[in-house]
């Protein structure tokens, strides 16, 4: 069994969203690591999160995926997700800002703000 080395950390800070729901949380994954964030009851439209997540970024991945789920994290209570391409974090070390959100696929349902700061291995 081969090891894929750990190029280091990436710590997500999901701060706020504008949705259209009720108790939202998000979902985190990079590859099969999987975080998620406390709820905001009664969050509704602008849900305020300011909850970090820290996930161990293996050689080779570059993709975060964000899910946005109304009380549990039932496909059916999916809410908006979307993609992030994570090499300019990788690069410039931290990366902020308002990401878009689709739902199953069809834009415009919201945006997510995320801090976004990544800490290579020491060698």
């Amino acid at each position: 069994m081969s090891h894929i080395p750990i190029i280091g950390e990436l710590v997500v800070v999901a701060l706020k969203a504008a949705l259209n729901k009720q108790d939202p949380f998000c979902v985190f994954r990079v590859g099969d690591i999987i975080k998620r964030t406390k709820a905001d009851p009664g969050g509704g439209l602008n849900p305020i999160w300011d909850d970090q997540v820290n996930i161990p970024i293996l050689q080779g991945q570059r993709q975060l995926m964000m899910q946005i789920f109304n009380r549990d994290n039932n496909l059916q209570n999916l809410m908006a997700e979307g993609h992030l391409d994570l090499s300019t974090v990788f690069r410039d070390r931290e990366f902020d800002g308002y990401f878009p959100l689709t739902y199953r696929g069809h834009p415009g349902f919201g945006e997510i703000l995320l801090e976004l700061t990544f800490y290579p291995a020491v060698q």
